[in-house]
């Protein structure tokens, strides 16, 4: 009976992400605004770069840190990172440097990208990355995904994607994804995203996805909603430790805001559950443009 129950769980979870991701929104009359962005966390799945919030913001350095409290004895993680942002010409240059400590260990993540525009309707990204020490950093990660603007203003916008990451452990994950992402009248953005991440060994297929909705405008201030939920293959917590196949729910409040005409502070407020821990913390951030 509860693998019974477990299962039919599975299949609702993945309808609904499958909703989640495939379903527009309506009634959109501009598509010049951003949609967020956030620092790396370590997670598995993917972020897709938005090349319209790149090609506003334009080129900028930004660095912060953060703090988050785990229950259930699982202590705390702390992170420090810098990131680079360059526009030339059709591409978007990315880099970042996260140092990170979690699970008692403490390792760096480094990742190198860039979002080219191919015409006026298709742009692609490419991301590769890597890390030193830090057991539950990725040995190597790459994403890859491909982007289609739809409707008169192209203010609907579709991104299929791939990631692979190997672990520092035997596990590895090949991670596809479906998303959306809809410009309404201003100041609204409204995005969603399914993953589908099979990953070895065993074979596991652990679907998540997300809806995330931004107002805001350019040189202002944006204000981003996100919320997650679905299943995880794997988390590792220990060198050979780790806690395996279980849902999870995040929820993640980013507040953007430019002080002057060309710099601002990045703040996120984020809280994690599962049946093992809840976790909770702030990053912040400052940022300059040039």
């Amino acid at each position: 009976m509860r693998n019974r129950n477990r299962k039919f769980e599975r299949v609702g979870t993945l309808l609904l992400i499958l909703s989640c991701a495939l379903a527009p929104a309506v009634q959109a009359q501009d598509g010049s605004q951003p949609s967020s962005t956030s620092a790396g966390s370590g997670s598995v799945t993917p972020n897709p770069p938005s090349e319209t919030q790149a090609k506003l913001l334009g080129s900028y350095l930004e660095s912060g840190g953060s703090y988050m409290t785990l229950s259930n004895g699982f202590g705390y993680w702390t992170s420090g990172y810098s990131r680079a942002v360059y526009a030339r010409g059709e591409d978007v240059w990315n880099g970042e440097l996260n140092a990170e400590h979690e699970f008692g260990d403490t390792g760096a993540y480094f990742a190198l990208g860039d979002t080219h525009t191919l015409n006026a309707d298709w742009y692609a990204s490419l991301t590769v990355g890597s890390s030193a020490d830090g057991f539950f950093l990725p040995r190597f990660r790459g994403d890859g995904f491909l982007n289609r603007k739809w409707l008169r203003r192209r203010q609907w916008v579709t991104t299929a994607g791939f990631g692979y990451v190997a672990a520092k452990d035997v596990h590895r994950d090949h991670v596809f994804f479906l998303g959306s992402t809809y410009y309404f009248a201003k100041p609204w953005i409204f995005e969603s995203g399914a993953y589908f991440d099979i990953s070895d060994p065993g074979r596991v297929l652990a679907p998540a996805g997300f809806v995330a909705l931004t107002a805001g405008r350019n040189q202002h201030q944006y204000v981003v909603v996100r919320a997650g939920l679905g299943e995880e293959a794997y988390q590792l917590i220990g060198p050979t430790v780790s806690l395996t196949q279980f849902q999870s729910q995040t929820l993640t409040l980013t507040w953007r805001k430019w002080v002057g005409t060309n710099w601002g502070f990045n703040l996120i407020g984020d809280y994690y559950h599962s049946p093992f821990y809840q976790r909770a913390g702030t990053s912040f951030g400052v940022f300059k443009e040039f």
